[in-house]
């Protein structure tokens, strides 16, 4: 039994930067959007939890991207639960082009927790190691990403509107997006993100301001250092470390 589900994305015009390569949020909004699928196939979707007074949220995420597609051409996305760790489950994703070879790959830590209470449950989730692939696209045990210790650099954002999701707050993809557009211009303009870690520690609601602050590396250190906090309390809403080149 195949334990991967698979799906076709063309890159459309309106997904691709300057040059013509797709954006990584793009790429990240195709994991989303297959994951859901998927979920929804083996009974595990977010409107299946839903209807039980729970949802799905997002813990961890470790992307890897070996090539940037191209407009006009078609992706070819792989996702599979790869295991379970505690109250987390795992999940693994990997884009490669018409030709089979390796655009990204990731690897998903998820938390089920109350509607009403925002605190983590653990589901029975036995049923599904049948369609578990002992397989991780990215080894990563999600240890504990450093926090910046200075901000060399800070940008605000204010949540919009089409920043929400179904479920009424920011989407795991947004934080991703304002940690890019946080970096200096001089990186925007000739390098891309090829190395991303991101662990999320709060939600974001409609009209809240956040700042992202980045910590440059230092000398001969290849990692920049990212913090997401709300503006209005300091409260931190997600870690990430980038690699760029």
């Amino acid at each position: 039994m195949d334990r991967t589900y698979t799906k076709r994305f063309p890159v459309y015009t309106f997904d691709v930067d300057i040059e013509g390569k797709a954006r990584l949020p793009f790429l990240l909004d195709l994991l989303q959007d297959i994951a859901r699928e998927h979920a929804g196939l083996l009974k595990v979707s977010i409107f299946d939890l839903q209807a039980k007074g729970l949802t799905w949220v997002l813990s961890r995420y470790h992307i890897r991207v070996s090539r940037y597609p191209l407009m006009g051409e078609t992706v070819e996305v792989r996702t599979w639960p790869s295991g379970k760790k505690g109250l987390f489950a795992l999940r693994d994703f990997e884009v490669r082009d018409g030709d089979g070879g390796l655009l990204l790959e990731a690897t998903t830590s998820w938390l089920v927790i109350k509607l009403d209470t925002k605190q983590p449950v653990r589901m029975d989730t036995d049923f599904l190691d049948g369609h578990i692939l002992d397989r991780r696209a990215v080894a990563d045990e999600f240890e504990r990403l450093p926090s910046p210790v200075r901000a060399d650099r800070e940008a605000s954002f204010t949540v919009l509107s089409r920043d929400l999701d179904f479920n009424r707050h920011v989407n795991n993809v947004v934080y991703i997006h304002w940690a890019i557009e946080g970096m200096p211009g001089d990186i925007l303009r000739g390098q891309r993100p090829f190395e991303v870690e991101i662990v999320y520690k709060g939600e974001v609601l409609y009209g809240e301001e956040v700042l992202t602050r980045v910590q440059l590396p230092d000398a001969g250190g290849p990692a920049f250092l990212h913090q997401i906090v709300r503006k209005e309390d300091e409260a931190e809403l997600a870690r990430l470390r980038t690699f760029w080149r």
